[in-house]
């Protein structure tokens, strides 16, 4: 099974590092997140498939507490309803930044 968090908060550069400080301080890394802006919210998707019921729980009341989420839910789902995998970014096809290829 596989822990899905829905969160809803506001539209500001320090929402995702805030939200993913919240799996950060229990050493955990989402397998999937998938965020996007509309209007003054940002809407984020995250899915874990190495975390317990308890853990969970007390990352989801963490993300309750933090002033700029307006709600969040979690769910658990089968590994057949998760989000498809991103295909990786080859090194060729980034884009030059001033000059120096990335």
């Amino acid at each position: 099974m596989i822990c899905r968090f829905d969160i809803v908060a506001l539209a500001d550069p320090q929402t995702l590092p805030r939200v993913l400080g919240c799996f950060a301080q229990r050493w955990l890394v989402p397998d999937r997140v998938v965020a996007r802006r509309e209007g003054d919210a940002v809407h984020i998707r995250l899915e874990l498939a190495e975390i317990d019921e308890g853990t969970a729980a007390i990352v989801l009341a963490k993300l309750c507490e933090a002033v700029m989420v307006e709600s969040a839910a979690r769910a658990w789902i089968a590994d057949a309803q998760a989000l498809p995998a991103g295909r990786p970014v080859p090194v060729r096809a980034a884009q030059a930044v001033s000059g120096i290829a990335v």
